[in-house]
């Protein structure tokens, strides 16, 4: 009696566990499309040269911003199901499962047709998240709120990726060298950030090597030959990095001045 009663409780405890193991795979994939319309949303600021810095999911930013990305889509999703059901649905497409990935919801019983329901729905989901995390990334930079995308270097990162920009950096490094600083200049190919948004890693073109002093006047800069064409440094190996937008603007060429039928006209003789 006392065994029948053990293996009585073990198989509940089991399937309970299965249970919640169960509720904690739906919700992370319920979570799913939140996240991929974060990603969609912060691609919006993506550049040729800066990379899109997403928030960690465990900081306070990535959960409110994945939570709040994750009901609009359901709330969206669940009206368009809505609506579906009001649809007659065509004869060729009687055998197929509504996409729905609430169907374990309601259900008593797995079967396949619920499972193919939810990974249809599912499917669905992420599809929507694309366009609406990029359209609200694309609205947020319309309304010149770059911060979202570029923290506190909005102002510089911001007037990149135009074919008429170029980003220069300046990157001194930790190499020390007959008491000198080791320092590259260099046109940036790719901006890596944290998620601090912070520099994490450069990319540099056609850099050139200078070497940094230090005298009582200021910092004495002195230029070496040669330049790499391309080098990648990282944040532990530099004690500085500063940038610089330039803007390659066309210069106005003038035009000989159109000629009239007047100026054509013969003279008349003398």
């Amino acid at each position: 009696m006392r065994g029948a009663t053990r293996r009585s409780v073990a198989a509940d405890q089991g399937a309970g566990f299965v249970g919640l193991t169960l509720i904690a795979v739906l919700t992370a994939a319920l979570l799913l499309p939140g996240i991929i319309a974060a990603r969609s949303f912060y691609n919006a600021g993506q550049t040729s040269e800066v990379e899109p810095a997403l928030p960690p999911l465990s900081s306070v930013d990535g959960i409110a911003l994945i939570g709040l990305f994750s009901v609009v889509l359901h709330l969206l999703y669940a009206v368009g199901l809505k609506v579906a059901l009001m649809i007659p649905t065509p004869d060729f497409l009687a055998w197929v499962p509504l996409a729905d990935p609430y169907a374990p919801m309601g259900a008593r019983h797995a079967d396949l047709n619920a499972a193919l329901s939810v990974l249809l729905g599912l499917a669905g989901l992420c599809v929507l998240a694309l366009p609406i995390g990029n359209l609200t990334g694309q609205l947020m930079m319309r309304l010149d709120d770059k911060t979202i995308f570029y923290g506190s270097m909005a102002e510089i990162l911001a007037k990149t990726g135009s074919d008429q920009d170029f980003v220069v950096a300046y990157v001194l490094t930790k190499i020390e060298h007959d008491g000198r600083l080791v320092g590259y200049e260099g046109t940036v190919v790719s901006l890596l950030r944290n998620a601090d948004r912070f520099p994490a890693k450069v990319i540099l073109k056609d850099a050139s090597i200078f070497y940094l002093t230090m005298s009582d006047e200021g910092p004495i800069r002195r230029e070496t030959k040669g330049t790499i064409d391309w080098i990648a440094l990282a944040a532990d190996e530099w004690s500085n990095i500063a940038f610089k937008v330039f803007k390659v603007e066309d210069d106005p060429v003038e035009l000989p001045a159109a000629s009239t039928a007047s100026d054509h006209q013969p003279s008349p003789a003398a």
